[in-house]
């Protein structure tokens, strides 16, 4: 309503104007007649403006209401549905008709773009996949020739790198792609040790797990080993050798289950520890290092996010870090008995 009277101001005002100006040359012309007839002229002159505010109000009644709430362009299509017959309503409506035609062209010319870039992507890591496993499978026949298990390293590292670039841009698609279970802990993180048991080997350093009880938490089982994979490697990379530890460990405490990782590495800077999980942050350790891409902890919080489980860090300089992940307990209907 108040856009519709801002909107109609002037023609108020206009027939105030017209009225006072019709009332003056009739006095002129006969006092009498005006003096004897004013509250006539006025009541009539009120009751054709009240005439037409309500006709233009009737006809743009759901387009100054739209209007007046000030909404986002991609409600439009709401205001687009409405019958408008205000003139000025109905040329607004057409005009923004086009532009929502343009914005919905660019959008999906934007989401072909992006879904090309994705699908090149994907296509240029799988065929960079077959080379390095046919590399790796040169360098094992010859394990023990010189220099063969630093290739070996380096084409883990390889691996890694493009399954990060590969897990990356499937994210847009992750609710299409994870499936909710029961997953025994336990096992999976025995699993992800055994995997990185050459890195534990080539950076001398020594992993423990402490697994209490047959702990299970309910998460996609393939995502949660990336996210524990991903772990693992940050903790090792930045352990920095020196026969340091790497301690896993799953507790129940309270309402949660809570998988924590502990190592003994050069610890993340204060000023660096908000920010780890931004994408491609790379932080001090990332410029002294080099391998960092900062992508990996953003998947890990991501990923984390999107299944419901919590991600928390700790880490003090020259002493370690720790990661903890807190599972809601799976429910169970004699739980509440």
């Amino acid at each position: 309503m108040k856009l519709f009277i801002k909107d109609n101001t002037s023609y108020i005002i206009l027939h105030i104007i017209q009225f006072i100006f019709l009332y003056s040359t009739f006095r002129w012309l006969d006092v009498n007649m005006v003096a004897s007839n004013i509250v006539y002229l006025f009541l009539v002159s009120i009751f054709m403006l009240l005439i037409y505010l309500i006709f233009r109000y009737v006809a743009g009644r759901g387009g100054y209401k739209w209007l007046s709430n000030i909404p986002d362009l991609k409600d439009a299509k709401v205001f687009l549905q409405m019958d408008v017959t205000a003139p000025l309503l109905h040329t607004f409506k057409r005009g923004l008709a086009r532009q929502y035609q343009l914005l919905q062209s660019e959008k999906e010319r934007s989401i072909q773009e992006k879904q090309e870039q994705i699908d090149f992507m994907n296509r240029f890591v799988h065929l960079l996949k077959t080379p390095l496993s046919a590399l790796h499978l040169i360098v094992q026949d010859r394990e023990d020739s010189e220099g063969a298990e630093e290739m070996q390293m380096e084409i883990a590292r390889m691996e890694y790198q493009l399954n990060m670039i590969l897990t990356l841009s499937r994210m847009s698609s992750f609710r299409q792609d994870f499936y909710i279970q029961t997953v025994p802990i336990g096992p999976l993180v025995f699993e992800v040790i055994n995997d990185l048991k050459s890195h534990f080997i080539h950076q001398h350093i020594f992993p423990s797990a402490d697994v209490q009880g047959d702990a299970t938490v309910l998460s996609d089982r393939k995502w949660l080993k990336f996210v524990l994979t991903q772990l693992v490697t940050n903790s090792i990379r930045y352990s920095d050798g020196g026969n340091r530890q790497i301690r896993i460990w799953v507790r129940r405490q309270g309402a949660f289950i809570t998988l924590t990782v502990n190592d003994e590495g050069v610890g993340i800077s204060p000023q660096d520890l908000p920010r780890v999980f931004d994408l491609y942050f790379t932080g001090a350790n990332g410029r002294k290092y080099g391998e960092s891409t900062g992508i990996g902890l953003y998947l890990v919080r991501k990923i984390c996010d999107e299944l419901g489980h919590k991600v928390s860090i700790q880490s003090s300089l020259g002493v370690g870090t720790e990661v903890k992940i807190d599972f809601p307990l799976p429910y169970h209907p004699d739980s509440t008995r």
